[in-house]
């Protein structure tokens, strides 16, 4: 199948920082209408339930947010400071085009940089500490400024949203738009011909801060099997070494199927057969510990079997994160087909995950 640009483009360039999630839920919602039940929680979270009298009931877990910065300061001139809210790399900012997006609307920014001419040799090719830097809006005073954004209002990097080639993708939030794109795809799939499984996506919130939405949902969900979709580092690049990044991972050749402690082993060996029955193409990496993503916080039931399924990606934590739309379908294929599956071998009391 081919991958759905619209949806691919609609949730990558949706604003979505940990803690602003509403656009992207907002997407979710609308594309899911009438094909689940959909419910959402006070922190944010969404669930779709698609066959939920079924059982065992499996969730298909991804994170909503994005990383972002947040406005902290305004000066007497009318320049914005602000803060990280997840992973962000400080030296992406200077000369970059931003959202802040306050109440009002959105209102177009710039990242201030001193020019090189008048920085003193010992400075150059050293980077500002985040809170160090300051956003240009244009406004000649505070008071101007504030009439125009807030002190705490998110800023994400300007949305652009590229086909680089047929079928290679690049855009803001990937990381971890890919899992919101498979969930709503999976559970698509899944309706047209529904198995004996109760299938519930997940959209969570505050991955890249603090995990709050998994953590939340954790006991919530009542779930048998879960799995956690979220994007996985493609060592298919310049400078990256498959042996220190913990493993060969390819962009096109199917997502990642995690090995180790945050897979169950008879989910684990499950997926791989239903791959292989499939015809679908996917990818083993191992995990020795935690894996860093809502599959840590999930687990944390023991009353679920998890499985961390990943997206290979490169350039994660940039403006432009680059991803195959034929992993993400094979990704669709996969989840769908190991929910009506996952009651062969998983009788109701397991969690499986998907990572990425």
């Amino acid at each position: 199948m081919a991958a759905d640009t619209e949806l691919l483009h609609e949730l990558s360039t949706a604003p979505g920082p940990s803690g602003h999630e509403e656009p992207v839920q907002e997407v979710v919602r609308e594309r899911l209408k009438g094909v689940a039940e959909i419910q959402t929680d006070v922190l944010g979270d969404l669930t779709a339930v698609v066959n939920g009298a079924g059982t065992p009931r499996m969730v298909v877990e991804g994170h909503a947010d994005q990383i972002g910065l947040v406005v902290t300061h305004v000066d007497d001139a009318g320049f914005v400071y602000f803060d990280k809210i997840g992973g962000v790399d400080a030296a992406l900012c200077q000369g970059r085009e931003f959202v802040i997006h306050n109440a009002k609307g959105p209102v177009a920014a710039v990242g201030g940089k001193r020019p090189t001419h008048l920085v003193p040799k010992e400075e150059r090719n050293k980077v500002p500490e985040i809170r160090d830097q300051w956003i240009d809006i244009g406004a000649g005073s505070r008071d101007e400024a504030l009439a125009r954004i807030a002190i705490g209002d998110p800023i994400t990097f300007t949305p652009s949203f590229l086909e680089l080639s047929p079928d290679v993708f690049a855009g803001q939030a990937l990381d971890n738009r890919v899992a919101i794109y498979v969930m709503v795809r999976a559970l698509e799939l899944y309706a047209k011909h529904p198995g004996k499984t109760a299938l519930v996506g997940l959209s969570a919130v505050g991955e890249e801060t603090t995990f709050l939405g998994a953590r939340a949902q954790a006991l919530a969900l009542d779930a048998d099997v879960c799995v956690v979709v979220d994007g996985d580092f493609a060592s298919d690049q310049p400078e990256i070494d498959a042996k220190k990044a913990g493993g060969l991972v390819e962009m096109g050749k199917g997502p990642v199927i995690a090995r180790g402690q945050c897979s169950n082993k008879k989910l684990f060996t499950l997926v791989c057969e239903v791959a292989e029955a499939e015809g679908i193409a996917y990818q083993v990496k191992a995990y020795p510990g935690q894996t860093q993503t809502d599959t840590d916080e999930l687990q944390g039931t023991t009353k679920v079997a998890n499985l961390n399924i990943g997206i290979p990606m490169r350039y994660m934590h940039s403006p432009f994160e680059v991803c195959r739309g034929g992993d993400l379908e094979a990704a669709v294929r996969l989840v769908a087909a190991l929910a009506r599956h996952v009651g062969d071998v998983f009788a109701p009391r397991y969690f499986v995950t998907m990572r990425g």
